[in-house]
């Protein structure tokens, strides 16, 4: 397929990604220091909760900043999409943009909604998991005939988050759009939470690949073409 014809304005793009990286970097930051503060007062056990516990405010001192963390993240994930769609790379890259802000979306739900909202919580997380599945399935659909939008490490990322996705849909109860809970003390049903810290990493790096990507296309549309 080929790249547009017309210039882009290459200094919006690189704002694009930029945002990508601080964005990826207060996320990142705010849930680490989450993950350190709960890790002071149960030790190694932390690792055992789901990732969306950090964000219970009746029992995590540090909620807000969890929360504020997962809109931080979404906020990435939608300028990254925004980004993607400014190449325009016909209707498979606008494809995988609108499912990227389904996804973006998604994300910020979940820190307006985080657990103590249970009902919106499981709704807002379930359409994070599909959406995910959706993502990482057309990306991997894009290596085959628009490899421009799926590089190689592009490629890896969206087959672990497939992978990882998948895990969680079968694990899912689909009658309560909620897992089976976790016992840290036995290990029991703590797989899932394992895998839901796997799938938030996953994202975040999808993301941080996706940035990278765009700065390669972005610097080839700048290049005289050639007939």
């Amino acid at each position: 397929m080929q790249l547009a014809q017309q210039t882009p304005n290459t200094d919006l793009h690189k704002l694009v990604i930029w945002m990508i990286f601080g964005g990826a970097l207060v996320s990142a930051t705010g849930i680490s220091i989450c993950v350190w503060a709960q890790y002071q007062e149960v030790g190694a056990a932390v690792f055992s909760l789901r990732a969306d516990f950090l964000g219970d405010y009746m029992r995590t001192p540090l909620a807000y900043v969890y929360n504020m963390a997962l809109i931080m993240a979404g906020l990435c994930i939608l300028l990254a999409m925004y980004g993607l769609y400014l190449l325009k790379l016909g209707h498979f890259g606008h494809y995988i943009s609108f499912t990227g802000l389904w996804v973006g979306g998604s994300i910020i739900l979940m820190g307006v909604f985080p657990i103590n909202y249970l009902t919106e919580h499981r709704v807002v997380s379930t359409s994070f998991l599909l959406g995910t599945v959706m993502l990482h399935f057309l990306t991997l659909a894009a290596r085959i005939n628009h490899k421009e939008i799926c590089s190689k490490r592009l490629f890896f990322i969206s087959t672990l988050g497939l992978a990882s996705a998948l895990g969680l849909m079968f694990q899912l109860n689909w009658q309560t759009l909620d897992f089976d809970a976790c016992d840290p003390h036995t290990g029991e049903n703590c797989y899932v939470a394992a895998n839901m810290w796997l799938q938030t990493n996953l994202t975040m790096l999808w993301c941080l690949m996706l940035a990278f990507t765009i700065k390669k296309l972005s610097h080839s549309l700048q290049q005289p073409q050639h007939h």
